[in-house]
């Protein structure tokens, strides 16, 4: 490839990796519960954006965003990523994250460690519609299922947050998202 084409092309991926990185680091941060985690994937994301960049991405937010999504998802079936270590013993942290949300810390760790108890894809799912506020079917196309699954796994999933916060997930989104 010509240096001056080569250039441009990075000049052009550079500008949207800093366009999108914000809402890539959201969505990866929600998804993995932890910051580091979460630079980790939006890199590993963008290396893979960065391969296939050119003419065959339609929509590279998008492409980007179903990267993401699906990295996570692949990352969540490997054993050793469930390991994570810790500052505080593990009883500790759940009597903290069961205490009453009553700031916005406090809110945080609640929605992360009820987000921590769903399977990887009903997680996906949940940030994606309701942290994101992607529609059913943009959900579906992103993680390639159809509308009726995202539903189902929305409702069981919301089910289960219910069942470990005592209140609906949405009432608890609609005091302030993190």
């Amino acid at each position: 490839m010509p240096d001056a084409s080569r250039a441009a092309r990075e000049a052009e991926f550079t500008a949207f990796a800093r366009s999108c990185m914000p809402q890539l680091h959201r969505t990866a941060w929600l998804l993995c519960g932890d910051r580091h985690r979460a630079e980790d994937l939006v890199q590993e994301t963008l290396t893979k954006v960065y391969a296939r960049w050119g003419g065959a991405i339609a929509s590279p937010a998008a492409y980007a965003q179903t990267t993401l999504t699906r990295t996570w998802i692949s990352q969540q079936r490997r054993r050793s990523t469930h390991e994570r270590p810790v500052a505080a013993v593990p009883e500790a942290q759940a009597a903290r994250a069961a205490r009453p949300a009553g700031t916005d810390g406090d809110l945080r760790l609640t929605l992360l460690a009820a987000l921590d108890r769903l399977e990887p894809l009903d997680r996906a799912v949940v940030v994606l519609r309701y942290l994101d506020d992607a529609s059913t079917e943009e959900v579906a196309r992103l993680l390639g299922l159809t509308g009726g699954a995202v539903r189902k796994r929305l409702m069981r999933a919301l089910r289960r947050l219910r069942e470990h916060l005592d209140l609906p997930f949405t009432d608890l989104i609609a005091e302030g998202t993190p």
